[in-house]
């Protein structure tokens, strides 16, 4: 099996070292459950890339003592936050299996933290460049062999990458 062939489990770092964002709502940590009037679960939504029914950008904030900021950063639940460059080596390429969606991301004095979008992967279609690795929105996530490869040529390597066990595949259908 070539490079090109094979799949790969991606997801933020998340050691001490490694910064970690917590979305925030109005100042504070949002309520639990979050809903919208509807009965809509906005941590669901933003997950999922809906953001356009939220009427706001969610926005994240620097949680940990860590100073490396990846290409992926570790939220502490399903969302995804990618670098711009992440997501332009995706483009390159035309990837498929994703959306993206506005965040702010911003250090506890508020300040920007980097180029971010939200990234959310579409479904658990193996034939697409990105899917669930786990049958649902998770922080890991499977990608093709021809993403991992552009997104090594592009020098976007500041996440976690590991080969997909043959055992790790997704039983969902598209």
């Amino acid at each position: 099996m070539s490079a090109q062939d094979r799949t790969y489990i991606l997801e933020a770092r998340s050691t001490d070292d490694d910064v970690w964002v917590l979305i925030e709502h109005d100042g504070q940590p949002p309520p639990v459950p979050w809903l919208l009037p509807d009965g809509s679960d906005v941590f669901q939504l933003i997950d999922d890339g809906h953001t356009e029914r939220l009427g706001f950008v969610p926005r994240f904030v620097h949680a940990n003592r860590g100073t490396r900021v990846g290409d992926l950063l570790w939220t502490t639940g399903d969302t995804k936050i990618a670098s711009r460059r992440f997501l332009e080596a995706l483009a390159s390429i035309e990837a498929t299996g994703y959306r993206t969606f506005p965040v702010d991301v911003v250090d506890r004095e508020g300040r920007a933290l980097g180029d971010f979008a939200g990234l959310a992967v579409e479904d658990g279609d193996p034939g697409k460049d990105l899917h669930f690795s786990n049958g649902a929105q998770f922080w890991a996530f499977a990608a093709s062999g021809r993403v991992v490869d552009a997104l090594t040529r592009a020098g976007v390597t500041d996440f976690s990458l590991a080969p997909r066990r043959e055992t790790q595949q997704d039983t969902t259908s598209p």
